[in-house]
């Protein structure tokens, strides 16, 4: 009777532990997909660019390194010469937006610019105005401390 009882306790510490085991692997997956970081088009929320595209965020340049598919996302995304508009987004919440752009427009742009023409090194840039930050008006808005802790959470932050 004994050895059944020892059984018996033992099957009920097992299907605990797998209970608490299935809840943090369920919690983690959940906390995991809650910080999604992309950049969208505005016009129909199209993912360009996801996290899974992203090598590395410079903090300081503002920079992204994008692996060989996220480069080839925004090398064949169609820019016409007053730009194509995009949001960024972190767990679904919009956090600010610019616009894609080509160094071939000679329209002039006051936001948040990704130049789809100058991807040296599968790199983009979040710049300040287009063909210059001297026409960029408004506050910063690329100074995000949510986006610099995803990233470093992520362990893909540059500073």
């Amino acid at each position: 009777m004994s050895r059944i009882r020892a059984s018996l306790v033992l099957i009920a510490v097992l299907l605990c532990s797998l209970v608490i085991v299935g809840w943090f692997i369920l919690n983690y997956q959940s906390q995991v997909s809650r910080g999604r970081f992309g950049i969208h088009l505005l016009e129909n929320d199209e993912l360009v660019v996801s996290d899974e595209d992203i090598i590395s965020y410079n903090k300081t340049s503002h920079e992204i390194k994008l692996t060989e598919k996220g480069i080839e996302k925004i090398r064949t995304l169609k820019v016409g010469v007053s730009g194509r508009p995009f949001v960024i987004k972190l767990d679904g919440r919009e956090i600010y937006d610019g616009s894609f752009w080509h160094s071939l427009s000679s329209i002039p742009y006051s936001g948040i610019v990704i130049n789809t023409y100058n991807t040296q090194d599968n790199t983009i840039r979040l710049e300040e105005g287009y063909p210059t930050p001297k026409y960029f008006k408004g506050i910063d808005p690329r100074n995000n401390s949510e986006i610099f802790d995803y990233f470093q959470r992520i362990e893909k932050l540059v500073q």
